[in-house]
């Protein structure tokens, strides 16, 4: 039997960390077992300690691939969005996530969000992976909003980063909401308050 190059483990690597995704989006993560995410992704249940030591590692791992898939994602919207006025690109790409959501079933809201009740608590590792991750998103925030503070389109008696923590705080909220009463419509309330009365000047 030939040896696995490099670029197959890898490849093999990151189907494994698409597969947990996709399962701990749906399932959470006590709910999701080692075995289930082997089969899915084609190897033996052995195998996959070849790739992660424990079922934590492989949710640090999860975390920091969701992150980095979804920086990605944001920034690039924002950088489609972003003409002139970077604020008003941050609330249309906001609400173009909720477009998202209104049409998807089920309402899976944030891993981020969703882990941090679930596992934070439980696993030291992955509370620092979320704590992390949440502060690269935080970031993002802050650098809009200070630019809508120099711009006059926001509002400057507090700073650009507690404003960051409040719009990142009632987003993760709103979408815990979204997930109780399968609807979009809290969130899209939430960023319309926020982005329409509260951060304003």
């Amino acid at each position: 039997m030939a040896r696995k190059t490099s670029a197959d483990l890898e490849k093999t690597r990151l189907k494994l960390l698409e597969t947990g995704l996709s399962l701990l989006e749906q399932k959470g993560f006590n709910a999701t077992g080692i075995q289930e995410i082997a089969t899915i992704t084609g190897i033996p249940k052995g195998s996959f300690y070849n790739y992660f030591a424990s079922k934590e590692e492989f949710g640090v791992e999860i975390i920091r691939f969701y992150t980095e898939t979804n920086l990605k994602k944001w920034n690039n919207l924002l950088a489609m969005e972003d003409k002139e006025d970077s604020y008003l690109a941050l609330s249309m790409v906001f609400m173009e996530i909720v477009a998202k959501y209104e049409g998807a079933t089920p309402k899976k809201g944030c891993l981020l969000g969703n882990l941090a009740g679930e596992i934070s608590e439980a696993s030291e590792e992955c509370r620092v992976a979320l704590d992390i991750s949440i502060k690269e998103f935080k970031k993002i925030l802050a650098q809009r909003l200070l630019s809508g503070q120099q711009s006059g389109k926001v509002r400057t008696d507090f700073s650009a980063e507690r404003l960051a923590d409040l719009v990142w705080d009632a987003w993760q909220g709103s979408l815990l909401r979204m997930k109780i009463e399968k609807s979009a419509e809290p969130v899209r309330q939430t960023l319309e308050i926020l982005f329409e009365q509260v951060l304003i000047p």
